[in-house]
Parts: structure tokens; C-alpha cells; sequence
């Protein structure tokens, strides 16, 4: 049992690790594809911010604390690795506006001031896999469970009304399938573990959007 444990650990953060490099390596895929359609094209700024966005949630993702317990279960790992992949399957090119530029930007902008004042409340407890790395209960987590969640979709809807093609609106469409069974994934885990997760679930009835879902 106890070598069994400890098996069970070293995979989890081998698998962590692996994740964790595997994000760094394509975030400089993502850098040199989006950044030279935002060099080429500097009106372009819902580009320049994509990449700003993206390069933070990186560093969280670097820099976050191991968990104490990790979903590694088929379904988790697959949409996890999608949920890292999704940026590099956008397309830069054939893309029309369907609405100005600075629209998108304002809802890009929108988006990253929620992600980071969620993410200044979470700190170190951000990660990929769906994982025990200490609750937080207060800010923007008094109003929905996963407000990062939420800010990314803000962003991700101002970023395809202005870089449209049905090829970033299907991979858009495929990244929120994959949120969504992240977010059971990972609600279901916590809610088997922890007592204190039940009662903010109870509390805190949205998971994504206030009144929807």
C-alpha cells in the first residue's frame, strides 16, 4: 500500500512535469505564429493580447503548487491537453472582423483584468490538471466557482468577433466541451474529499455564468 502511494505520487508529478514543459515548448510555437501576424499587422491587437494573456496563465502554470491530489484519469488528461493545445490550433490567417477591432480588444482587455484579479486571489493553487491545491472561497470566487473560467470566455468570444474563420470558432467550440469536463472532473474530486468544497457548492450555485450554468 504505502509503495503503492508513493508510485502513485511520482507519477503524478512526472505527468505534471511533463505538462508543464510540454506548455513552455508550445507557448514558444504560439509567440512566434501570433506574434509575427501581430509584427506584420500591428492594428492587430486582439493578437498581441492573446499572447499577453496566454503568457501569464504560463507562468501561474510554472510556478503553481504541487497538488496534494490529481485527476489522471483518460477523460481529465484529454481535455487538459486540449485545453493547453487550443491556442496553437487558432489560425492568424483568412480571418474577417465581424466586428472593429477595438471591440474585441475592450472585451479582451475585460477579460484579462478578471482572469488576473482571480488569478491574485488563487496564487500558487493554479494548475492544469484538475487538482487539490488548496481551496479559495473569497473574491471572484464569492460569485461564480471558476471566474478564470469565466474571464477566458469573455475574451474568447471578443477574440473570434474579430479574428473569425469557422476554423477558430470550432476550436473554440471544442475548448469549452473541454472546459466543461474539466470542471466536473475537477469539482467532483474536491467534493469527494473535502466537506468545506460541499458547503461552497452550496453557497456559490454558478459554476461559469451568474444564472446559466
Amino acid at each position: 500500500m504505502i509503495m503503492s502511494a508513493i508510485s502513485s505520487r511520482a507519477e503524478g508529478r512526472l505527468t505534471e512535469g511533463l505538462l508543464r514543459a510540454f506548455a513552455l515548448l508550445l507557448m514558444v510555437y504560439v509567440v512566434a505564429r501570433w506574434g509575427y501576424a501581430w509584427w506584420i499587422d500591428p492594428a492587430r491587437w486582439t493578437a498581441l493580447l492573446l499572447l499577453v494573456s496566454e503568457g501569464y496563465t504560463l507562468m501561474l502554470v510554472l510556478l503553481a503548487r504541487r497538488a496534494t491530489h490529481r485527476d489522471l484519469s483518460l477523460l481529465a488528461m484529454v481535455a487538459t491537453i486540449y485545453a493547453v493545445c487550443y491556442v496553437a490550433l487558432l489560425d492568424p490567417l483568412g480571418t474577417s472582423h465581424l466586428v472593429p477591432e477595438w471591440v474585441g480588444a475592450t472585451l479582451l482587455l475585460t477579460s484579462m483584468a478578471l482572469q488576473f484579479t482571480a488569478k491574485i486571489f488563487l496564487g500558487r493553487s493554479f494548475g492544469l490538471l484538475p487538482a487539490q491545491r488548496g481551496l479559495v472561497m473569497v473574491g471572484p470566487y464569492r460569485i461564480v466557482r471558476h471566474p478564470i473560467y469565466f474571464g477566458y470566455l469573455i475574451g474568447h468570444i471578443g477574440f473570434l468577433l474579430t479574428n473569425f474563420s469557422w476554423r477558430n470558432a470550432a476550436v473554440l467550440t471544442l475548448l469549452y466541451i473541454a472546459q466543461m469536463l474539466r470542471i466536473q472532473r475537477e469539482e467532483a474530486m474536491l467534493a469527494a474529499s473535502d466537506a468545506d468544497y460541499r458547503g461552497y457548492q452550496r453557497r456559490v450555485r454558478w459554476r461559469l455564468l451568474p444564472f446559466v450554468y
